[in-house]
């Protein structure tokens, strides 16, 4: 069923032995399932005290129940790829395995677990929580999309599902104390093994999701990460890994910040690190999004000195089918549910599309970018629209398009508010989008962005619009989605421009009305993003 990266192997305290060797998928016991043969040092059977330990895990689910075609392994014919169900047939294989070897066994999720998918919409995300709660998930690190339908809303889910979520630096400013409704962090015990994983949220959360996070406090990972060691100091603890949500960048300062600690889970960058990334003593583990892949650490852990002796990562990508000896029902009957009452509405053909929509990211357009903006600005008859890329998360073949191939191109309740704003204002927002690389960029209609190079990093020079300069104190309509509205990804704020129209409209709605209407639509695929000479005049 899963087919393992080449692996990454690290001793600590002594050389490594030799590459682990992964069973035939043919093999007798674990058919169809790629799980590895133990790599046991030949020290093992004399030395007890060294305790083989399973770390499966998962991040950016984002909803996923069903499998995808993989693009991105082949265009042609692409195999499925993926899924919940994929998911939990690989756990309880690796389950068996820990079982029959006495090796200890666990199994975390790093964040945004239903927003997504038409499946993960229902009911706002209760069922899929629902999902995973099957899975058998020992901890599972808040993500920020978990908090897009309110703080409050998802604190009730919690209360409704038993999931085992983590969250340590977020604090009630009110009350000085951590958030109540996910614990910091969770201590499971397994072959006597007792591991404390703490869960860390990105602190750009308030940014980019309901507006409701600002009322709340965000503490720096390193800093609230410090603070938990110390108080896990009286719990007995033999091991504690950090399962974050906070991005690559933010989990490499967090190794740096606290070179001593062995292995970082980590979500939110949707990063696929096929062999980890290391970082000094480090290892950084991340396996993209999507259910797309389950990563997997083996490690052996010495009790008498309380270290990581050995640790080594792959990645298990979940590219076949699942067998029946290791399915798991529950998992799949509440699969087939969503599905079913998804695809009443989702697998309906609404278009088609003359070329395929792509993402794109730096200074440099998209035509998924170029189509939702213009037919934002279209729709309203604004001056300009702008579109947060972070916002548009997947690409769409040529051919006919499924109204949940909109939905999984858009999948966020957004509406359109149009703002009228001075054009400094517009050229502030327009600089940040281009310098400012701690969110993905914009992607613009009716106007072209100028930048130039100072060395490799793009600086702003200004924008044209209509064919002429962008002038500062004329006032200009622009159009974009509530999110950015609200200041989310901190290109606006809520007091930014002197009038707002609200179009109720979400986004998806007024794509799919589009297709709809013209039947076939071409995406535009010229470049929004002009470079020019340092210094020059336009």
């Amino acid at each position: 069923m899963m087919k393992p990266s080449p692996s990454r192997t690290r001793a600590l305290g002594r050389p490594a032995p030799s590459s682990a060797v992964w069973l035939s998928l043919v093999a007798l016991f674990l058919v169809a399932c790629s799980a590895p043969a133990q790599h046991e040092p030949a020290s093992q059977s004399s030395t007890p005290e060294r305790l083989h330990v399973i770390v499966l895990h998962t991040n950016d689910v984002h909803g996923q129940v069903l499998p995808r075609r993989a693009t991105w392994i082949r265009a042609d014919e692409p195999p499925m790829v993926g899924g919940i169900p994929r998911v939990a047939a690989y756990v309880n294989a690796i389950r068996e395995e820990a079982r029959r070897e006495q090796a200890a066994l666990f199994v975390v999720d790093a964040g945004d677990w239903f927003q997504g998918t038409p499946e993960g919409q229902i009911e706002k995300g209760l069922p899929m929580l629902r999902v995973m709660a099957e899975v058998g998930y020992d901890a599972m690190a808040v993500g920020n999309h978990e908090l897009d339908h309110g703080v409050s809303h998802f604190a009730s889910m919690l209360d409704e599902v038993d999931l085992p979520a983590v969250c340590s630096n977020v604090v009630n400013p009110a009350t000085g104390q951590r958030i109540g409704w996910a614990a910091p962090w969770r201590i499971v015990e397994r072959e006597g093994l007792r591991v404390a994983f703490v869960g860390l949220l990105a602190t750009e959360t308030p940014e980019i999701t309901h507006p409701d996070a600002r009322a709340l406090e965000f503490v720096d990972p390193s800093v609230a990460f410090a603070a938990a060691r110390r108080q896990l100091e009286e719990h007995d603890v033999d091991w504690v890994v950090p399962l974050t949500h906070i991005g690559l960048r933010a989990d490499e300062a967090l190794a740096r910040a606290h070179p001593d600690v062995e292995l970082v889970i980590g979500g939110h960058s949707h990063t696929y690190l096929k062999e980890g990334r290391q970082v000094g003593q480090t290892m950084i583990c991340q396996v993209g999004s999507k259910a797309s892949a389950v990563g997997r650490v083996d490690l052996w852990f010495d009790r008498s000195t309380g270290t990581v002796e050995e640790l080594t990562v792959r990645t298990v990508d979940l590219d076949t089918p699942v067998p029946d000896t290791w399915r798991n029902p529950q998992v799949e009957h509440l699969c087939d549910s969503l599905v079913a009452e998804s695809e009443r509405r989702m697998n309906v053909v609404v278009g088609t599309l003359e070329v395929a929509l792509r993402r794109g990211g730096g200074t440099r357009s998209s035509t998924a970018g170029n189509l939702v903006a213009d037919v934002c600005r279209e729709r309203t008859g604004a001056d300009v629209a702008l579109m947060n890329r972070g916002g548009i998360r997947r690409d769409v073949p040529a051919g006919p398009v499924t109204r949940r191939d909109v939905f999984e191109l858009l999948p966020f309740d957004n509406h359109l508010v149009t703002v009228t704003m001075a054009g400094a204002e517009l050229d502030s927002i327009l600089r940040r989008a281009v310098e400012d690389d701690s969110h993905s960029g914009v992607e613009v209609s009716g106007l072209v962005i100028e930048y130039e190079h100072a060395g490799d990093i793009p600086r702003y020079a200004g924008a044209v619009i209509g064919g002429s300069p962008l002038e500062p104190r004329r006032s200009y309509s622009v159009t974009v989605n509530s999110f950015m509205a609200q200041g989310g990804d901190d290109y606006l704020t809520p007091e930014t421009g002197s009038k707002r129209v609200e179009d109720p409209i979400f986004m998806r709605d007024a794509l799919e009305e589009e297709l709809v209407k013209k039947g076939t639509v071409t995406a535009k695929s010229e470049q929004r993003y002009r470079l020019v000479e340092r210094g020059a005049s336009r």
